[in-house]
């Protein structure tokens, strides 16, 4: 008797967690095929970095201001517009998905359903870091066919590259969650969030690459969420860094320290808006 009694006590915990994951796992798989279904998320994020990117190397930049260094400066200028597409990613796209749901009252039907509100968020997350790292890859090839040329710092380099941009498209993404349940409006959630990655990439000398047109203090190249990770990743990536200094880019283990605290303050703000904001319960008297 006391064998069939203790099987009951084990299977609900072990069932939870097996709801959980599968509900992680349908959210997930729903908003990687909303994001790469979406044509505007995939022009955005991909398409227009990558043709940026070359406007800039043919009709912006003159082949005698890149010198004898031509292929470190565009794979500088290729991480740069890849890093603006990950922003565009984590900020745009991801509060257009969020905002469309907001407007069609789902989460009116998700609070109705036994839902895991950190298997939504997870879910969501995912498959904005898909999009992410998608979009910063998306335009490296790109750079490859035109001259710019990289060199891995370590072998770990591409992982120090994925942690980079993960931690850094969380941050974002919070961000986005923020701006969407503020504002409520799909229309003009999206307007900020366009307008923040423009003020973000063009104010900070695009990202931090270029600090010729970048007129804040010099420090805090190394201390934004977006300049750091992107510094980090050309100082990786490109032997020399081209036109990264000053100041000195930091070491990996205290870049990717401070990117994992943003991400980590970030998250827990995320799950906060997640359970108070979008799976709020209504009191019934």
């Amino acid at each position: 008797m006391s064998k069939q009694h203790a099987s009951p006590s084990v299977q609900p915990e072990h069932s939870r967690g097996n709801i959980w994951m599968r509900q992680t796992k349908a959210f997930t798989i729903r908003y990687v095929r909303e994001l790469f279904r979406s044509k505007a998320a995939l022009f955005w994020t991909m398409i227009f970095p990558a043709g940026f990117y070359l406007i800039t190397i043919t009709m912006t930049i003159p082949d005698e201001a890149m010198g004898a260094g031509e292929g470190g400066v565009k794979a500088v200028i290729a991480v740069s517009f890849g890093m603006f597409g990950a922003i565009i990613a984590a900020l745009n796209s991801f509060c257009e998905q969020l905002g469309t749901d907001l407007e069609a009252d789902r989460y009116h039907q998700f609070r109705s359903l036994s839902i895991a509100p950190s298997s939504d968020l997870t879910g969501r997350l995912l498959a904005g870091v898909t999009l992410s790292v998608t979009a910063f890859l998306a335009v490296i090839p790109v750079a490859v066919l035109t001259g710019a040329e990289f060199s891995l710092a370590s072998p770990l380099s591409p992982a120090v590259v994925v942690l980079a941009i993960v931690t850094f498209a969380i941050f974002w993404m919070v961000v986005a969650i923020a701006v969407t349940v503020s504002v409520r409006n799909e229309r003009y959630a999206s307007i900020i969030t366009v307008s923040l990655a423009l003020v973000a990439y063009m104010m900070t000398g695009y990202n931090g690459t270029d600090v010729s047109v970048y007129h804040g203090p010099d420090r805090l190249l190394n201390g934004m969420p977006h300049t750091l990770a992107t510094r980090l990743i050309a100082d990786q990536t490109i032997a020399g860094s081209a036109g990264l200094t000053p100041p000195t880019v930091p070491t990996v283990l205290s870049g990717l320290g401070l990117l994992i605290v943003y991400s980590v303050g970030a998250l827990a703000i995320g799950i906060v808006l997640t359970r108070r904001v979008l799976y709020k319960r209504e009191v019934v008297a």
